[in-house]
């Protein structure tokens, strides 16, 4: 059976492969190419109705094609978009959204938007997940596979991030701190660029106190979380981060520390939340409703702007954040909730409570079952932020089926050099 075959690609698909076809009609898949590009490829494996492939050789290139700039790309499963154009990134990005939104039958009203383009290609990630191994190699696992790629610089992570990870390549202590944890992470503070780290521990050794005092003492880290499973078990330093919205008049900053979410491209997030505040329009006296709220990205901003607000979230440290931020700039219109989001819901429904704006940014499995629960709720405006478009193509259509309809769809390109697609969708009540 013949296993190499040259083929033309049609399309860039949700995840980042290009797509062709065989003489005989037969999909093929393949990552690194671009649509329009005659390759010669060689199956991986076989499945019902189409093959896997790897790229072997670009027999006639797209002009769209650049020569990436990081020498583990193609190795390291980070990046699977370096060898494709800025622009054009974006541009793929927003064919995929409105392939995958027409092909459910939810063109909005308005079409899909151009895609916002990240304010940095590269060196924009505040937070960074290293994998260990037993041996003390810190790197990304390979592409489909748990086999490590050991680097010593990532060129999507901030300066910041790539001086602490070489720090702690030249010091040693990898090989010392790879025997008790499989993960580290960094995260950067967008204001001061100070950055702390988080060892997830494997297994119930504990790490002794003067492996803990030198990874402390390094001097580019700030601060240091140790965590097994969900509890923390060391926490040392200043782990705080913070940013600065220069909002004009209503100029303000949130404070996190590193065990509560944020976007990791925080100037692309200064953009989203601007799209936020826009899709709302006026929220003077508005009642929004924000699920997922983290430590009040969305919610600040949007009481800053007149709403009354209130933000519900299961992480008890971020809603500590989300308080403090309130605090900080003077509202009292916000009220923030540690509690499930499926569970709250079902709270609301049995009180009658209603809003008229719902905001949900929730993490990339979506909302899921809970998104029947959402028009209960009798909101006029549903603003879905997403970081997946397949989940959150499955939740539009439950909503857009109980009468909501989809008024407009903004894909973002928060990724940079990745296939990863957040989205921010208005829908509106008939």
């Amino acid at each position: 059976m013949q296993t190499e075959h040259t083929l033309e690609i049609k399309k860039i698909i949700a995840g980042g492969q290009g797509l062709g076809h065989l003489d005989d009609g037969l999909v093929v898949m393949a990552p690194f190419v671009l649509a329009g590009e005659l390759v010669r490829v060689t199956e991986i494996r076989r499945h019902s109705g189409y093959i896997k492939a790897r790229l072997l050789d670009v027999l006639q290139p797209s002009p769209h094609r650049r020569q990436p700039r990081c020498s583990y790309f193609g190795r390291c499963g980070g990046c699977d978009l370096q060898h494709i154009a800025f622009a054009e990134q974006a541009d793929i990005k927003g064919e995929i959204v409105g392939e995958m939104v027409n092909r459910a039958g939810l063109s909005p009203g308005a079409g899909v938007g151009a895609t916002l383009p990240s304010p940095q290609a590269e060196g924009y990630r505040h937070r960074v997940r290293f994998h260990l191994s037993p041996s003390g190699e810190i790197g990304f696992h390979r592409f489909g596979t748990n086999d490590l790629v050991r680097v010593n610089h990532c060129l999507l992570a901030v300066p910041a991030i790539n001086l602490t990870l070489e720090e702690l390549i030249a010091s040693g202590l990898a090989a010392k701190i790879g025997l008790f944890c499989r993960q580290i992470e960094f995260v950067c503070s967008p204001d001061d660029q100070s950055v702390s780290a988080t060892l997830i521990l494997t297994g119930s050794r504990k790490m002794p106190d003067t492996l803990l005092a030198a990874i402390s003492d390094l001097r580019s880290l700030s601060g240091l979380v140790v965590r097994r499973r969900k509890k923390i078990v060391f926490a040392g330093g200043n782990t705080g981060a913070c940013q600065t919205f220069p909002n004009g008049p209503l100029s303000y900053t949130l404070h996190w520390d590193n065990q509560c979410f944020f976007q990791v491209n925080p100037m692309q997030n200064r953009q989203l939340v601007q799209i936020v505040l826009e899709c709302a329009d006026d929220v003077t006296g508005q009642r929004v409703l924000d699920l997922f709220c983290g430590m009040g990205n969305f919610s600040i901003p949007l009481a800053l702007a007149g709403a009354e607000v209130t933000g519900v979230e299961w992480n008890r440290r971020a809603i500590g954040a989300a308080r403090a931020n309130a605090a900080s700039v003077g509202m009292d219109t916000i009220t923030f909730l540690a509690a499930d989001v499926t569970e709250f819901l079902q709270e609301c429904l049995g009180a009658g409570n209603q809003y008229d704006i719902l905001l949900l940014d929730p993490p990339r499995q979506g909302i899921g079952r809970a998104a029947r629960l959402l028009p209960a709720l009798a909101a006029g405006t549903i603003i879905y932020i997403s970081c997946d478009p397949a989940t959150l193509v499955r939740d539009l259509r439950v909503l857009v089926r109980a009468g909501y309809c989809l008024t407009s769809l903004t894909p973002v390109d928060m990724f940079p050099q990745t296939h990863h697609i957040e989205c921010v969708a208005v829908l509106e009540k008939n």
